[in-house]
């Protein structure tokens, strides 16, 4: 008698559409982070979960309006063990943002801290926003001889 797996047909259909697309079971595959994204008077700020990645396989590139997120995160299958359930995701990471023109992306900070990369991209200088003063119209002449 078979036990009952919900998920086994699901699991079948995925392995079915990876082989069919050209993605073996052994290669690695490209996934995209989840991503919060915040904006404030300074400018935005981008939080991803990036766990098990590290700095040196991160690659952040601006540029066009532009910010994009790569790395790899490693899957290391050891000798002598079975793998019965790989859910955690590995391989090639990428995120694209497209950032509108007010915010300056030659000034893009980058912090990677517990597996979570945190990105600043400030207002640029034009977006800024500033205090006008406003000047009255009359203006006393103190040359001019009065009447």
């Amino acid at each position: 008698m078979m036990r009952f797996d919900p998920f086994r047909d699901i699991e079948e259909l995925a392995q079915r559409m990876d082989r069919a697309l050209g993605q073996t079971a052994g290669a690695p595959a490209r996934y995209a982070p989840p991503v919060d994204v915040h904006e404030d008077d300074h400018g935005l700020e981008l939080t991803l979960d990036l766990p098990g990645v590290t700095p040196d396989t991160l690659q952040i590139e601006a540029e066009n309006h532009t910010l994009t997120v790569q790395a790899t995160r490693p899957y290391t299958r050891q000798e002598g063990r079975t793998a019965h359930r790989v859910e955690r995701a590995h391989g090639t990471l990428a995120r694209t943002f497209n950032i509108p023109a007010r915010y300056d992306l030659s000034r893009v900070e980058a912090d990677l801290q517990h597996g979570t990369l945190t990105l600043k991209v400030p207002r640029s200088e034009a977006a800024q926003k500033r205090t006008i003063t406003v000047r009255t119209g009359s203006v006393i002449d103190t040359d001019t001889p009065s009447a």
